[in-house]
């Protein structure tokens, strides 16, 4: 059998099918947040962000990805989010307590920083 990303051309087609061959494990933070742009497999993509973030004991893990992986979990519908309640209570605590936003060093503007809190903001009124 012929491997059918050889044959397109089409970038989305075959980064569909190229992650629908992978663990969720084995998906980039790109393939995460592509997942939630495009709208597919987004509880998936959802649940692996979280675990990533309660595993690394920081929403900064991914350096430079941090900011729009908060975008993308931030923009997930309340009813998704809520499922993740405990786990997101504990990550948007663990910030707060630890001023982790402030010490962070991936932000090249201050206003970034602002909109992340705005990111983070978005997910706590979404839970409760």
């Amino acid at each position: 059998m012929e491997n059918p990303t050889q044959f397109s051309d089409m970038t989305l087609p075959v980064w569909h099918l190229q992650i629908t061959g992978k663990c969720l494990f084995e998906l980039s933070n790109f393939d995460l947040i592509r997942c939630i742009r495009q709208d597919i497999f987004t509880n998936l993509a959802m649940f692996e962000i979280i675990e990533r973030i309660d595993e690394q004991n920081t929403p900064f893990y991914a350096d430079i990805d941090s900011m729009e992986l908060m975008e993308k979990l931030s923009s997930v519908s309340s009813e998704m989010l809520s499922v993740y309640k405990d786990k997101l209570d504990r990550i948007v605590e663990n910030i707060k307590q630890k001023h982790l936003i402030d010490l962070a060093d991936i932000w090249m503007f201050d206003e970034q920083k602002e909109t992340y809190k705005d990111y983070i903001n978005k997910i706590k009124n979404k839970i409760q």
